[in-house]
């Protein structure tokens, strides 16, 4: 490989987000040319998305004194440096760039920012209205402009006004582009136009929270209740914030408050509750029937048909199951009440899997006279529990939601508004989503189409690996009473294999539009299961089954690249085990590998994975095991 493709491939890795092998990359090129100025950059840039400042400012600066008359690394050096409030040495940056490209509306307006940062308010207005007579449309610009002339006591009460909302609306911009700490800017400096604007207090919270500064959010919140003591949208980010405090009492007060702003539905309805003696009396589910449907030669549990069918039904049944578990349940609830529309339309059952204390109360602190709870008599684990919901449920459509997930705004009114119309041969339906840390932040996102319409080559696709998950996905009730229920053997992916089981048969809708969102967290079964190892013996079987009723040419050539698929995604996932010292459930994965895949490729790549520094542990295992 030369140098130049070299460098190729670690700006690659570098937008691919690879750092690791980017890094490599890059310090590979300078091994060969100490003083190669791209390189060099791209450490730069690395370096400072990795959170490493003093590292990024070593290498750009190197890299400014090999190739003196680049505006990009100029410009770079000048932002580093703004983002560490060095503003004296950002400016002399910026002024090194813009003697290069004395046309750049960035430079002259981060040059501006820079100066105006110092309490230079006159060259700082200079620089922005340079940039403003380039592009009059240039709002960053026009923003900090007004922003320095408020600072100067020389805007009226209208021009304030108008600079409040464009600074607003410049966090808001940031924000969605994930520059948190630019929008905690943006938002400060429209209160200070603008004091009673409650939105931008409001938004501000919601960045304070996110970066974990809670106190400081909850007295953005209670500033914009001040102002607006009316505002659903911030008693419900409030409920967000007591929950994360784990402060239960605070939070049900706080969503219930926010719900009865937010929709009047759910208003009308614990108005009506807090009136009436009528209580939910039964919360035992009725047993589940012991009738099995066979599908491809495999036994599922039979889905009942709905009991009074002659009676009104809803399009929609929220089944919502819970066990032991209360730190997400109240933001689930609010999610899906926010958007309920009344019992003709969506019907809401949490199905609570003989948690050691009942979850009753909890429930109904925000969902009484509306959601309704039922406790299994015993445990029947995770897809037991599934299966009981579905078959307690009276709607067209059935929207399995965990506990520890939540729905955007738009979730059932979308998918709605596209179901209503669709064919019987539409059995179930996604939406786009995002999966979420501990801390709330988005860490992947989801969008399997880019248009809404039927879901093409559906069944190659969920055959060989599943991409979606279940806060996304919503199943016709019809198709669970023709072909059953979750296979209770499956605590892993009982989903995925009905999901290839339906698909074998009906066609399936995308909703593009990112509405649902899946939380990634310590206490999630899925984490259990991976730790343990018990997760691929659950992939396998899933594997094994469905190739009984993908059984024509096409399947077979799913279930084949199923499996190569699943036995690299095994060599990828056995490292999480064996870093946190679990070896038994390491090489319980690397047996469900061999077992998925034993050819010779497999096996050569197993070996090599094996030669890892890393996996000394498990070798030593692996011998033992041997000289038994």
């Amino acid at each position: 490989m030369t140098d130049s493709q070299i460098l190729e491939l670690a700006v690659q890795y570098h937008r691919s987000h690879r750092f690791t092998e980017a890094e490599q990359a890059y310090r590979q090129v300078l091994k060969e040319q100490p003083q190669h100025p791209e390189a060099l950059y791209g450490l730069g840039m690395l370096a400072q998305q990795l959170g490493e400042p003093q590292t990024a400012e070593q290498w750009l600066s190197a890299a400014s004194q090999v190739q003196p008359d680049s505006v990009k690394i100029w410009f770079s050096l000048g932002n580093l440096r703004l983002a560490q409030e060095q503003f004296d040495s950002a400016a002399s940056a910026y002024c090194q760039a813009l003697a290069l490209k004395p046309d750049s509306l960035p430079i002259y307006n981060n040059l501006g920012y820079a100066l105006q940062q110092q309490g230079l308010f006159d060259e700082a207005i200079n620089y922005y209205q340079k940039a403003l007579e380039l592009k009059p449309d240039f709002i960053e610009a026009d923003a900090n402009l007004g922003n320095a002339l408020h600072a100067q006591g020389k805007l009226s009460s209208e021009q304030q006004l108008h600079y409040a909302q464009l600074n607003h609306k410049l966090g808001v911009a940031r924000k969605k582009a994930g520059d948190g700490k630019t929008a905690v800017a943006y938002y400060r400096q429209a209160i200070a136009l603008q004091p009673d604007l409650v939105e931008a207090h409001n938004n501000l919270g919601v960045v304070l929270a996110e970066q974990g500064k809670l106190e400081e959010a909850i007295a953005c919140y209670e500033k914009a209740l001040q102002i607006d003591p009316n505002c659903g949208e911030v008693y419900y980010n409030l409920g967000k914030i007591y929950q994360d405090q784990h402060n239960l009492t605070a939070a049900a007060s706080a969503y219930r408050q926010g719900l009865k702003l937010i929709n009047p539905h759910y208003a009308k309805a614990v108005d009506a509750e807090e009136v009436s003696a009528a209580a939910q009396e039964n919360h035992t589910p009725p047993p589940l029937p012991q009738q099995e449907v066979i599908v491809g030669g495999h036994h599922f549990p039979a889905i009942p048909t709905v009991t009074n069918p002659e009676q009104p039904r809803p399009f929609w049944s929220v089944v919502i199951p819970v066990y032991n578990r209360r730190d997400y349940l109240l933001e689930c609830l609010a999610s899906v009440l926010a958007q309920w529309s009344g019992e003709e339309e969506m019907e809401i059952l949490v199905i609570d899997d003989a948690s050691p204390s009942p979850l009753l109360e909890l429930v109904n602190s925000i969902g009484s006279g509306i959601v309704r709870y039922y406790r299994n008599p015993q445990n029947l684990g995770l897809p037991g529990n599934w299966n009981a919901g579905v078959a307690i449920s009276r709607g067209e459509w059935i929207h399995l939601l965990h506990d520890d997930d939540y729905i955007l705004p738009g979730f059932y009114a979308r998918l709605k508004q596209s179901l209503e119309a669709c064919s019987d041969s539409i059995g179930a339906a996604f939406t786009g989503y995002e999966n979420i840390n501990e801390q709330g932040e988005v860490v992947f996102t989801q969008q399997l189409y880019d248009r809404r319409g039927i879901a093409q080559d559906w069944l190659q696709r969920i055959g060989v690996s599943n991409p979606l998950n279940m806060p996304a996905v919503v199943i016709r009730r019809s198709a669970h009473e023709r072909l059953g229920g979750y296979h209770p053997e499956l605590t892993y992916t009982s989903d995925w294999e009905f999901y290839k089981r339906l698909a074998a048969v009906y066609d399936w809708w995308c909703e593009p539009e990112i509405l649902a969102r899946y939380r990634q967290h310590s206490q999630s079964k899925t984490t259990e299961l991976l730790l343990s190892g018990s997760q691929m013996t659950s992939i396998r079987r899933a594997i094994e089954i469905s190739q009984a009723y993908l059984n024509s040419d096409r399947g077979a050539e799913i279930t084949a690249k199923s499996r190569v698929h699943h036995f690299n995604y095994c060599l990828k996932l056995a490292a999480i085990p064996l870093k946190a010292g679990n070896i038994v459930g390491t090489l319980q994965m690397l047996q469900e590998a061999l077992k998925l895949d034993r050819s010779p490729q497999a096996v050569a790549n197993l070996f090599r994975w094996l030669t890892q520094d890393e996996a000394a542990p498990i070798r030593e295992k692996i011998a033992l095991k041997l000289l038994e």
